[in-house]
């Protein structure tokens, strides 16, 4: 395993072409109609992610076009949302990490770090609208088994495989039809969870499968470890954050299939800064959103762990569609 430990972090609240970027996109809404469903915006968490992957200007503007053909006109803004302290919010926001497939705390995640506070007002009124779309707060106690046990047990289990009906469907709401599941209560309580070991599930999930849903459960895993590194302690009980997190996660996990996870791949090989440099170029000129919020996560993540697998995920392919 080979690790970078002196790359020095852009400063994206000092980031004019980014800033400027993101006051353009806050004409636009936080949803847009696509083949009759209500898809969320992606465009300033791609400007985000494409400023920290050291994009020239013209890439951010090219995402601004992009999109602007397809966003509608923002909604006016609540009034004092942003006048409850920010760890206040986040103890209530981290209980429904689904919102808006998992794009609640992940736009959130972006806006935070990007330093601008009419994005941080945007993505913190898009999530309140989005909440518990998985059902209300859990009060579950701490597991007692391994999350890996708790997997094995779920994939085994005939009564938690789901049919999903023909049709366009939706992250949400096919996380929805796994909830429904009359089994998938009994495995909320069970696993002991940590941070890490869901973003490990989550890496092991997406190379398994390249699904567009594994890929948003390592995006989500990387906004989860931003926004509690955010947090209070006081405030916010990473415990039922965990439980909440796992409750999605599983309901996700469930909806593409319960697939067997490439744990091995998530340590094997080695990785280095120089992965992520040599796809910088078609990063910068790509229009497919995913893969470029895809990449930046998976690189802030590797800076962290430190595990290869996350080079695995700059691989065009699956779910970065």
């Amino acid at each position: 395993m080979t690790r970078s430990l002196a790359t020095a972090p852009i400063a994206l609240g000092r980031h004019a072409p980014l800033q400027a970027a993101l006051d353009e996109a806050l004409q636009y809404g936080a949803n847009y109609p696509s083949q009759g469903l209500s898809l969320s915006t992606h465009l300033p968490m791609v400007l985000v992610a494409l400023a920290r992957l050291e994009a020239p200007a013209e890439a951010l503007q090219r995402q601004l076009r992009h999109w602007a053909a397809r966003l509608p006109a923002a909604e006016p803004m609540p009034a004092g949302t942003s006048q409850r302290p920010l760890s206040e919010l986040l103890a209530d926001l981290l209980l429904a990490p689904e919102s808006a497939a998992f794009h609640g705390p992940i736009r959130l995640a972006y806006a935070l770090e990007s330093g601008h506070a009419g994005e941080q007002a945007a993505a913190l009124t898009a999530w309140i609208k989005s909440r518990f779309m998985l059902g209300p707060p859990l009060a579950a106690a701490p597991g007692t088994e391994s999350l890996r046990a708790t997997l094995d047990a779920v994939r085994a289990d005939p009564a938690m495989a789901l049919a999903l009906p023909a049709g366009r469907s939706t992250i949400v709401t096919d996380m929805k039809a796994a909830v429904a599941l009359q089994r998938f209560e009994h495995y909320l309580p069970s696993p002991r969870l940590s941070l890490d070991e869901l973003a490990e599930a989550s890496l092991a999930t997406y190379l398994s499968t390249h699904h567009f849903t594994a890929l948003h459960l390592v995006t989500g895993l990387h906004a989860l470890r931003v926004l509690l590194a955010r947090a209070e302690a006081r405030t916010v009980d990473q415990g039922q954050v965990l439980r909440h997190a796992w409750r999605a996660w599983l309901a996700a996990y469930v909806a593409i299939g319960r697939p067997a996870l490439a744990w091995a791949a998530v340590h094997a090989g080695s990785a280095s800064e120089a992965d992520w440099e040599l796809q910088l170029p078609a990063l910068h000129q790509s229009l497919n959103d995913h893969r470029i919020k895809l990449a930046d996560a998976s690189r802030e993540e590797w800076r962290l762990r430190g595990w290869p697998g996350y080079a695995l995920c700059l691989q065009s392919q699956g779910g970065a569609r």
